[in-house]
């Protein structure tokens, strides 16, 4: 996963080359769909004395409404094998079973496996229990080349993979890196097709295309998915969000306990400005300079200047009604111009670093709302919830797993309650200094301090 942000960099040293090397060394080789439909088909017949040549090579799964792949590979040999295995069709036989057990591939126990020549292909016939099962109403849903891990690396291995679903049955939904028609989803190790089969694949079948059972087929997808994707969810957000629970309420028993009156709203102001400063020179340090990442991590170097320059220079234009305001939309703007006009290099980075960014400046309405008296739980809650805001698009994790982002999270956690303390405090000290004037109605009310 690429997430160019400061964020992953103050992690960088401390956790991600190891981080790195353990996913590696744990992750399963890659698997071809189709093990007798390459080099594994060629080694195994060299070792029994065949000199075999795969031509080429097509796969078709149909899945019966019972669940139950059949799967037929059709495998085009030279001339010279070919005769072999015509003269002597125990030694196909015998070549083709012992490639199914010496290679690793996606289907490692085959039932009723057969095979024989046609002419100069190779036709090996199996089948595969329970690769599908029935969802939502009349919803036949195929989970088999999902890997809710995303660590299992499934290649085709062949010129063309095509699976459909039982007959006359419309193919509902458009699995990542397939090519697909109203029956059947494609792969091929062709400029034509994806090569690779995606971790998130699902397969949906119904007995029609119309709204209500392409709707049942999501349904299907997501009641299969949901108990993984809490799974990843709880793991990764659990202790940043336990984290961020009890630094705000230290925080704010430390600002109550602790409010001796002296403190200078220029003084946090430039503390504040200092924060945005920083941060935009580490920016400038990681060459982030396009894209949606970037442009969000921009937005809150500039919301801490602003917020701290106003603070020191105009503090008596500052309310709450206007802080709350100034945290929250130029993020949100941010991020809807960013995903309207730019391609993300990873879908879930723009709202990810809306919820990360937006907490941090939320703690400035928060302080000067808690002195107030305002009703800041709405903002607490937002600033809480941030972990989970991040991690809910990012589903199902992969990469280096849930143990890692939850790292990540911890991090970033802790910056934000240190930034935050800093920040919120800011907020303290204005709603102190200046009574509150809004405009409601067209009439001025004065909110008294706290």
């Amino acid at each position: 996963m690429r997430f160019r942000s400061l964020f992953f960099a103050l992690l960088l040293v401390a956790a991600v080359h190891p981080a790195a090397t353990t996913a590696t060394m744990a992750s399963p080789p890659p698997e071809p769909v189709c093990v007798v439909c390459g080099h594994g088909f060629e080694e195994t017949a060299d070792d029994a004395g065949v000199n075999l040549t795969v031509e080429s090579s097509t796969v078709r799964v149909q899945i019966d409404e019972d669940g139950v792949g059949h799967w037929t590979a059709r495998v085009t040999v030279d001339d010279e094998s070919a005769a072999t295995f015509r003269e002597n069709p125990s030694l196909l036989d015998s070549i083709v079973r012992r490639t199914f057990e010496e290679r690793w591939g996606l289907v490692d126990d085959p039932h009723d496996l057969s095979s024989r020549i046609a002419g100069d292909t190779v036709v090996v016939t199996f089948t595969v229990p329970e690769m599908a099962s029935h969802g939502v109403g009349d919803v036949l849903l195929v989970d088999y080349f999902n890997d809710p891990t995303e660590r299992r690396h499934v290649y085709v291995g062949a010129d063309r993979f095509v699976v459909t679903g039982p007959e006359g049955s419309h193919l509902l939904t458009n699995p990542p890196k397939a090519a697909t028609n109203e029956t059947a989803a494609t792969w091929g190790d062709s400029e034509q097709y994806e090569s690779t089969v995606h971790s998130q694949t699902y397969l949906t079948f119904g007995p029609d295309g119309g709204l209500t059972t392409t709707a049942a087929a999501y349904a299907s997808i997501a009641v299969d998915s949901g108990p993984n994707l809490l799974s990843d969810l709880v793991r990764v957000a659990f202790i940043p969000t336990l984290m961020l629970i009890l630094g705000i309420l230290f925080v704010q028993h430390f600002n109550r306990r602790f409010d001796d009156g002296r403190d200078s709203q220029a003084r946090f102001g430039t503390v504040v400005t200092a924060l945005g400063v920083v941060w935009s020179l580490c920016l400038v340090a990681l060459g982030m300079f396009s894209g949606g990442t970037s442009v969000m991590a921009w937005v809150l170097g500039l919301q801490l200047m602003a917020f701290g320059l106003v603070a020191a220079k105009r503090p008596e234009v500052l309310t709450f009604r206007r802080l709350v305001a100034a945290a929250v939309v130029p993020p949100v703007v941010a991020a809807v111009a960013v995903s309207v006009v730019t391609a993300p290099s990873v879908p879930w980075n723009i709202p990810s670093a809306l919820a990360l960014g937006t907490a941090v400046v939320l703690f400035l309405p928060f302080g000067y709302g808690a002195r107030r008296g305002r009703e800041t739980r709405p903002i607490a809650f937002a600033i809480v919830l941030a972990p989970v805001t991040f991690t809910i698009p990012a589903l199902p994790i992969g990469g280096w797993g849930p143990v890692f982002m939850a790292i990540l999270l911890v991090v970033w956690g802790g910056l934000t309650l240190a930034t935050g303390t800093l920040v919120y405090r800011l907020g303290w000290t204005l709603a102190g200094e200046f009574p509150e004037t809004e405009h409601v109605g067209g009439s001025e009310n004065a909110a008294s301090g706290a």
